[in-house]
């Protein structure tokens, strides 16, 4: 029901006809989630939190680690973040998949809630991109941060999120693999800081 959800309300993948082309793309697409198990670890259901300090700012940050969905082609990591000092709360992003997405500036990352609601925000900063060679294929990587709001706080504590859908400037990526336990991270790091939230609500 979920996945009908996301597809009727996001466009589909785009779909091969010739059986030439889909065996070729399945292959390079295990390939590159292989390699990519390699490079970050297996999954983990367990929650990861790590406290820093910015050696250039000295802020106090918390920040998840490994909290990742995954797509047909690869993954991106979508952390959740908050900076005491500064009082910021958001997503730091990593994208790494074959194809580059560039992502936008501007409301790139929406959110599908199984209410129907889409939650869109936009990265704050500079958008980072690089490229690991490999044989094949590349991974190419983007990452920065996202800002959240309060609607998305409010629709992440109250509804379920069924969908994520990344725009970029050629093509958009969506994620529907790993979703409820992406979820399931937010929240347990909401409530296990509250602080976090306690000036957005």
């Amino acid at each position: 029901k979920q996945n009908h959800i996301v597809r009727k309300l996001f466009f589909q993948f785009e779909k091969y006809d010739i059986a030439g082309e889909l065996a070729i793309l399945n292959y390079c697409n295990l390939v590159l989630l292989a390699v990519l198990i390699l490079k970050t670890g297996c999954k983990s259901t367990q929650h990861k939190v790590i406290l820093t300090v910015d050696p250039a700012t000295q802020s106090h940050l918390i920040s998840e680690v490994d909290n990742n969905i995954y797509g047909p082609n690869g993954m991106v990591d979508l952390n959740l973040f908050y900076d005491k000092n500064s009082r910021e709360l958001g997503l730091k992003f990593h994208y790494r998949d074959q194809d580059w997405l560039f992502i936008e500036q501007q409301e790139s990352f929406m959110f599908l809630f199984d209410d129907g609601y889409i939650v869109s925000l936009s990265p704050s900063g500079e958008i980072h991109t690089n490229v690991i060679e490999g044989d094949p294929p590349d991974i190419i990587e983007e990452w920065g941060q996202v800002p959240w709001t309060g609607v998305m706080i409010e629709k992440v504590l109250q509804e379920k999120l069924i969908g994520v859908r990344i725009n970029g400037n050629i093509r958009y990526k969506e994620y529907d693999q790993g979703i409820a336990e992406l979820q399931r991270k937010w929240k347990k790091m909401l409530s296990e800081y509250p602080e976090m939230i306690e000036y957005r609500l």
